[in-house]
């Protein structure tokens, strides 16, 4: 664990930090790999933007503590932070984000950080915090609560909400990763598997495997079958629903 500040001085000199446009802080490599020297050698060649001339900085094997002031990153549109579980040595420890100056931010992200511990102005509606999961009951509850007449039909049309949700913020998520080439192959999976769930046949399935092919130089099967999987479950719930009103009109 080392000082926020001191460690952002000693990595990104002050004259290069104008340029940059997206910032990851992660306590480990968020695809399993083993780091070296702060580093992981596969996953920074492969989120390299070759249509960008802006430093994409990331760092690994990190935990940081008290203030990060990134008011020199005036070009900074993505800041991601994380730890990699709830127990303190897995949290970050930053107290104090000073974006003040970080005009064209329009993304910060924390992952397993006690986000309610940081202070950070005006830029506070900018966060969006990776362990949804007590949010995700907390709405679905809500839902439930204001449903007068609670039915099976009205609890899956919740759910379908909810995770029609989810998808959008993973989708939000995926594509913050990417260039504008890629999250037009990001939309074309989604369509694709749509196309897949609801005329299954053999073409569509052809042209999802090349899409996910496409996909897989910038991110992890895990990451594309995240999202595929969300819109199979969305998918079999307006199924479910629509074979509730059947049931309901006979």
């Amino acid at each position: 664990m080392v000082n926020a500040n001191q460690w952002l001085n000693e990595k990104i000199p002050k004259d290069q930090r104008a340029q940059a446009t997206y910032l990851y802080v992660y306590r480990q490599c968020q695809s399993g790999h083993t780091t070296h020297n702060n580093g992981c050698s596969y996953c920074n060649n492969r989120n390299l933007n070759p249509y960008s001339g802006s430093p994409n900085y990331q760092f690994y094997n990190t935990i940081l503590e008290g203030e990060l002031d990134l008011n020199d990153f005036v070009n900074l549109q993505y800041l991601y932070i994380y730890g990699t579980g709830q127990g303190q040595d897995q949290q970050q420890k930053i107290t104090n984000l000073k974006v003040d100056k970080c005009n064209k931010l329009i993304h910060i992200e924390f992952n397993n950080t006690p986000v309610s511990n940081i202070n950070i102005g005006e830029n506070k509606q900018l966060i969006a915090d990776c362990n949804r999961l007590k949010s995700q009951v907390e709405e679905l509850t809500s839902v439930i609560r204001n449903i007068k007449s609670p039915n099976l039909g009205d609890l899956k049309l919740a759910a379908k909400k909810v995770e029609e949700k989810n998808l959008e913020n993973q989708v939000s998520v995926t594509k913050s990763k990417l260039n504008e080439d890629y999250q037009l192959w990001v939309d074309l999976l989604l369509d694709t598997q749509q196309e897949v769930l609801q005329n299954d046949n053999a073409f569509a399935r052809k042209q999802l495997e090349k899409v996910k092919k496409r996909l897989s130089s910038v991110l992890t099967a895990e990451e594309i079958q995240e999202l595929l999987g969300k819109l199979v479950e969305i998918n079999e719930l307006e199924v479910q629903l629509s074979n509730l009103k059947i049931q309901e009109n006979q």
